[in-house]
């Protein structure tokens, strides 16, 4: 009596594989993202170069770059930070750009950097420090609404409306708080002495 029951349960089970495997191969789940939440690409400690007309321009150092190409607005979010160097044609810093938080508008090749935004231009000589700058790649300007902190010429201002271009050679305070100079005597010298 045991050995029908056991073939009954054995053709049972055997239905109920062959089921199971039909439906895993034919099926496929389908699941919708959404491109504004889900970023097409997440990459962890990144060192990448970017290239402009052939020529190294940029080192973009960061823990965690998500882009979001297929977004309604293409973007990419550096969402603990990101250093930018800009390097010279031997390839030597000229500008470093550090940020706890960054925000890229690929269309407009805009740059919104965050939190304790820092500029380093000139071998430390110029020096840019604010919470929040934005930087136009298509017109070459960077400008930001926020409390800002420049440190160029000898002399510190402070206030609030900047607007340089690229170089940092031109540069305009709409609402200036103070002006000082720089206390040389408290300044690192080179080589540590």
């Amino acid at each position: 009596m045991l050995k029908p029951i056991a073939g009954i349960l054995m053709v049972a089970l055997l239905a109920i594989a062959a089921t199971g495997c039909k439906d895993e191969v034919s099926g496929v789940v389908q699941h919708a993202t959404d491109p504004e939440r889900v970023p097409t690409m997440k990459s962890v400690d990144v060192q990448t170069i970017i290239s402009d007309n052939g020529h190294t321009r940029y080192r973009i150092t960061t823990p965690l770059w998500c882009m979001y190409e297929e977004a309604k607005k293409p973007h990419w979010i550096f969402p603990k930070g990101v250093v930018a160097e800009e390097m010279d044609s031997l390839y030597k810093t000229v500008t470093t750009i550090k940020c706890d938080s960054a925000y890229y508008d690929e269309q407009n090749q805009l740059w919104d950097l965050h939190g304790n935004v820092r500029i380093t231009a000139s071998g430390g000589q110029d020096n840019i420090l604010t919470d929040q700058l934005y930087w136009d790649q298509m017109s070459h300007k960077l400008y930001s609404e926020a409390f800002i902190h420049v440190e160029k010429g000898g002399r510190v201002i402070e206030g609030y409306g900047y607007e340089s271009n690229e170089q940092f050679s031109t540069y305009t305070l709409r609402k200036v708080e103070a002006i000082f100079p720089i206390d040389e005597s408290r300044m690192p010298h080179p080589g540590g002495k």
